[in-house]
């Protein structure tokens, strides 16, 4: 595992599945209060929905179930979460906005790429793509 922090430079997820979950929630409250902040200051910015947040810490509990790398949470200007791993060779990202959708998106080198949207609620295909994430993290 160490090799695999040295090579992507991804912090490791906590081998507790509890203590992962209280860090990313923490870290999507931070996000969170942060976006609040910046529509308070500029209300040309979306505000962020109570049901993407929800949504996002669903899939943040969903994340425990694989050894992923701990994600980047951010906040973007069209009222959505977004969580993320940014890797020399490639960007992954999944952007949740609150309507039970998932959308995905995969970059590497101008070949390698795949983007798609799934269902929160779809396990299978929500599983689909977080066992395709493990294998290219891991």
């Amino acid at each position: 595992m160490e090799a695999f922090q040295k090579e992507h430079n991804l912090p490791l997820p906590p081998t507790d599945k509890v203590l992962f979950l209280k860090q990313v929630q923490h870290e999507l409250d931070e996000t969170r209060q942060e976006a609040e902040v910046a529509y308070t200051l500029d209300k040309e910015i979306d505000p962020i929905p109570d049901s993407a947040y929800n949504d996002t810490l669903v899939l943040l509990e969903t994340l425990c179930n694989y050894e992923l790398p701990t994600p980047e949470v951010s906040w973007a200007e069209d009222g959505s979460f977004s969580i993320g791993w940014y890797l020399d060779e490639g960007t992954i990202t999944m952007g949740i906005y609150g309507d039970d959708l998932v959308i995905y998106n995969a970059f590497f080198e101008e070949k390698r790429q795949f983007e798609g949207i799934c269902a929160l609620s779809d396990t299978p295909m929500l599983s689909g793509f977080l066992k395709m994430l493990t294998n290219i993290l891991m």
